[in-house]
């Protein structure tokens, strides 16, 4: 494992970060595809004018580069089993390591962004290298380049002195113009693995001399979120505290991770539909200094491996569990059906966002909790069945019974309110009453979304709908049809037409036109009532009499739905 070798002092530090930075291709982690792409252009002098390194942060761009670029100049560069590899003796080598070379020219794009910096660049570009034959160009966050720094670049860019290469590094690609990113050879990096840092940080710390647990690096790795720069930081950070003897209870303690104790204690409360259980453990994490978002963000990587648990998966790696813990999610996630952990993340994933800019962020963590742990009557529990026609479903506070549907998944966030209460009938409907409009006001009690979709439909014959249906709607709604024939929703038309119809129903979505569906009589309906409360106002002899007396026009008309006179 080779590394740079910046200048030092006796006296002076370096941080773990810049004395493992890589300084041969073989040392790169985690960017194979990359490295072999370079390498093999190398070997066969494909050389282009121009590239640009794309992805987040610590993972690898700009130690690539200057590997690239001292590789390129090395006239002592040889083929090895792991890759073509640098001398690091020769003076160019050293030149680019220690970052003093005339001929390799790193830029930083954000305080060097504007055309004057570009016109030194294109002038400078036009002298050969002092040494060697190429003459490189690094500009880094080159997204920050201005518009006008952009233009000035493109002929350059375009057709550059043969002696001269120019090597882009950013996290930000959209905001390079096209015309930039056309001339270049884009290499997008991928963040590393945890198990890919994990590899590397171990051979660090051995190298260091520093003994350190495999669980303790690993929780580094999985903090690192696939960074490797980030990884070494931490590690830097976790040895200031710990010393030489590493151990998990020290990375967390000093990172600021959450115990696994803590999440499955919060879980535990969460899906034993015991709320104040889940905010004692909340508590105890805020009173420890712990980040909210850090706690959010955590709670929804377990509930990630819950919900594979429930799959069958095998211990997750990426969240470094032990088996009692693993056990123990286990055991608790089988307290709940696997729609209900989907509606928890999806509240929990969605109330990230809210934690995260709220000024009161365990207020927020603290309700989203409260409805997770109390959503009976957001999810769907078995109801009897006495007939082969159900009947209504009946409310009774505070839960909200429903019927359970066939593989239905959840459609939104547990965020809803509940079904209202519905009188249970005397007597089971007989299949004559069965209409369209009923069967989509049966649906509206427990997916309202999917009812809205189907009263923009209609069915073939007189609203009565018999045997297979088909649906149909006019051309201009095909988003609509689209959505129908997805398998979720077909899935939800098949288990309510069971309900709804006593039997196996089977529906054809269809685009054509032809009879008014129940949302255009809703609407023409409407706007009759209107322009009947309308006339009936202007004709009211107060309003001919006020109108008379002081002009002006009849204003916008509220019905209010309690009579036709009102």
């Amino acid at each position: 494992m080779t590394t740079e070798k910046p200048e030092t002092t006796a006296s002076s530090y370096v941080v773990l970060a810049r004395k493992w930075r890589p300084a041969q291709f073989a040392d790169i982690v985690g960017q194979a595809h990359i490295v072999r792409t370079l390498v093999n252009a190398i070997r066969a002098e494909r050389i282009h004018q121009a590239y640009l390194f794309t992805g987040s942060r610590g993972i690898g761009k700009t130690s690539i580069a200057r590997i690239f670029a001292k590789v390129i100049r090395c006239q002592k560069a040889e083929n090895t089993t792991d890759g073509l590899r640098s001398c690091d003796g020769c003076p160019s080598c050293r030149e680019v390591t220690l970052g003093n070379s005339v001929d390799v020219i790193e830029i930083d794009g954000a305080s060097n962004n504007g055309v004057e910096a570009v016109r030194e660049i294109r002038e400078n570009a036009k002298y050969l290298p002092a040494t060697g034959s190429r003459k490189i160009y690094i500009i880094d966050e080159v997204h920050m380049l201005t518009t006008a720094a952009f233009n000035a670049l493109l002929k350059t860019l375009e057709e550059p002195p043969a002696h001269v290469i120019f090597i882009f590094a950013t996290t930000e690609p959209h905001k390079i113009p096209a015309t930039i990113l056309s001339r270049c050879q884009r290499f997008d990096y991928r963040r590393v693995t945890v198990p890919q840092i994990q590899t590397r940080i171990a051979q660090v710390t051995q190298a260091e001399g520093i003994e350190a647990e495999p669980g303790a690096l690993a929780l580094i790795a999985r903090a690192a979120e696939g960074s490797m720069r980030d990884a070494l930081s931490l590690l830097d950070q976790v040895i200031a505290f710990s010393g030489n003897r590493i151990t998990a209870d020290t990375v967390r303690e000093s990172v600021g991770l959450i115990e696994g104790q803590t999440i499955l204690g919060v879980l535990s409360g969460v899906f034993g539909r015991r709320p104040l259980e889940a905010l004692e453990r909340v508590e105890q994490a805020y009173q420890q200094g712990h980040d909210l978002r850090v706690l959010t963000r955590t709670l929804i990587e377990f509930l990630h491996a819950a919900i594979l648990t429930k799959i069958g998966a095998p211990n997750s790696a990426t969240l470094e569990l032990s088996e009692d813990e693993w056990k123990e999610l286990r055991t608790i996630a089988d307290s709940r059906s696997l729609e209900e952990l989907e509606l928890i993340f999806q509240v929990l994933h969605q109330g990230l966002d809210w934690v995260a800019r709220s000024p009161q962020p365990k207020v927020v963590l603290d309700v989203l909790l409260i409805k997770c742990a109390t959503a009976d009557a957001l999810v769907f529990a078995d109801a009897p069945q006495t007939s082969t026609v159900p009947t209504a479903q009946v409310a009774t506070p505070p839960q909200t019974v429903v019927r359970k549907m066939d593989s239905a998944p959840a459609e939104a966030p547990a965020v809803t309110a509940a079904a209202p209460a519905v009188k249970a009938p005397t007597a089971p409907v007989s299949s004559a009453q069965k209409t369209w409009e009923g069967f989509i006001e049966h649906t509206r009690k427990t997916r309202p979304l999917l009812a809205s979709i189907l009263e923009h439909g209609n069915v073939s014959g007189n609203g009565t709908p018999s045997g297979d249906i088909t649906v149909f709607f006019p051309p201009k709604h095909t988003h609509y049809r689209d959505q129908l024939q997805s398998r979720n929703y077909h899935e939800q038309l098949m288990a309510f037409g069971r309900e709804y119809f006593g039997g196996p129903t089977r529906f054809t979505i269809e685009l054509r036109d032809g009879g008014e569906s129940p949302a255009e009589k809703r609407e023409r309906e409407s706007q009759k009532k209107e322009a009947d409360a309308r006339s009936a106002a202007q004709n009211h002899p107060v309003i001919v009499e006020a109108k008379a007396l002081f002009g002006g026009e009849l204003g916008p008309i509220r019905l209010t739905g309690k009579g036709s006179n009102e």
